[in-house]
């Protein structure tokens, strides 16, 4: 993911475009560079206030691109994950071979929470963007011998962010009417776009429509057909990917 600034009227002062479509970052899927532990609660937007222990505790970044996996479903629990830029999906497969899209993550967001109560990820988190996670590697937080406190306070706020987050996402995604959940969805966009810094009113989807329709539990044409109205109805503008919510009031009280 990179983020592009752009001084178009409307955009809320330092806000900036978030753009999946920029200048691909070429690199290998590969261990580099490293974070401190007040970096991540920084880049997780944890409140709390670190202790001095938490400047000393690094943890390794992992950069892995558009179509790669950070882990699959089933594989065994080897920590929690941070996004640090790009997009992805987190995606169940079932014993017939279909799959479903049960979420999506930016900049911030905790991954593989779900691989914590059978010590195996229950999902398969999948870059849409190249991407730079930072694994935060279990036995740091789960051993009895863990090394500093700052870390078990910023996961339990992080991991019950999370379970939030997907108690929202239910209401997204079980909306009576099918475009009504697609409404909610741009919406649940432009939040998400807004807490990385990003402008809430003009931002480019990084997943596909058929994406979001398996994520909303609506159809490919479905989707197209409600962006399409309302964009007639003058509520965003959209263009292949590239949305702008004109009127984000209209946006929440539209009922279909």
């Amino acid at each position: 993911m990179q983020v592009q600034t752009n001084n178009t009227a409307g955009l809320a002062p330092g806000a900036s475009v978030f753009s999946p479509a920029l200048q691909p970052v070429r690199y290998q899927r590969h261990v580099c560079e490293s974070s401190s532990l007040s970096e991540v609660m920084a880049l997780l937007r944890f409140d709390g206030a670190p202790s001095a222990a938490a400047h000393n505790h690094v943890f390794r970044h992992q950069r892995v691109r558009s179509g790669q996996s950070v882990f699959a479903m089933g594989q065994s629990f080897n920590g929690l994950y941070v996004v640090r830029s790009g997009a992805l999906k987190s995606v169940v497969m079932h014993d017939d071979g279909n799959d479903n899209v049960i979420s999506f993550h930016m900049k911030g967001d905790l991954l593989g929470s779900d691989g914590v109560y059978k010590k195996h990820y229950g999902s398969e988190a999948v870059a849409l963007t190249d991407c730079e996670v930072i694994r935060l590697p279990g036995e740091d937080f789960f051993s009895p011998s863990r090394r500093c406190d700052d870390m078990e306070h910023m996961l339990y706020w992080a991991i019950s962010r999370e379970i939030t987050r997907e108690q929202m996402s239910y209401t997204v995604s079980h909306a009576p009417r099918s475009e009504v959940r697609v409404a909610r969805f741009l919406l649940q966009q432009s939040e998400s776009f807004a807490a990385m810094g990003c402008s809430p009113r003009r931002f480019s989807l990084t997943m596909t429509r058929r994406d979001i329709g398996n994520y909303l539990s609506v159809t490919l044409e479905t989707v197209s057909r409600a962006l399409s109205l309302l964009n007639h109805l003058g509520i965003i503008e959209i263009s292949n990917r590239d949305v702008t919510l004109i009127d984000t009031e209209a946006l929440r009280m539209y009922e279909g």
